[in-house]
């Protein structure tokens, strides 16, 4: 094999790594979205169960905890109405660069 044959392949095989880094990355990042999403989503469901309960409140933000998320509820009164604003905070770290990206996930429960 001469050199320039050697060259390509060896640009090939960096292309390709770094091809498959993208897609390891963006499985990971959607597994983990994906995740989030879901608990985001039972969380709601719990608080409008117990019409926002202070006591439901606290164990949801303890779990959130347990699972490295940040839950954040902010109670306000929309006439008779008593609503929340429900924000997940979540992180992700892109492999092998460890650059660290934060993520919001907000609604309502009511």
């Amino acid at each position: 094999m001469n050199l320039r044959a050697i060259l390509s392949h060896f640009i090939l095989l960096m292309l390709l790594m770094v091809l498959m880094w993208t897609g390891v990355t963006y499985v990971s990042q959607n597994i983990q979205y994906s995740s989030a999403r879901t608990f985001y989503q039972s969380v709601i469901k719990r608080l409008e169960e117990s019409c926002l309960d202070g006591r439901t409140v606290e164990e949801c933000k303890e779990k959130a905890k347990e699972n490295g998320y940040q839950l954040l509820v902010e109670d306000f009164l929309d006439g008779e109405n008593k609503d929340a604003k429900v924000s997940l905070l979540f992180s992700f770290t892109f492999p092998i660069i460890q650059k660290t990206k934060q993520y919001r996930i907000e609604g309502y429960a009511r």
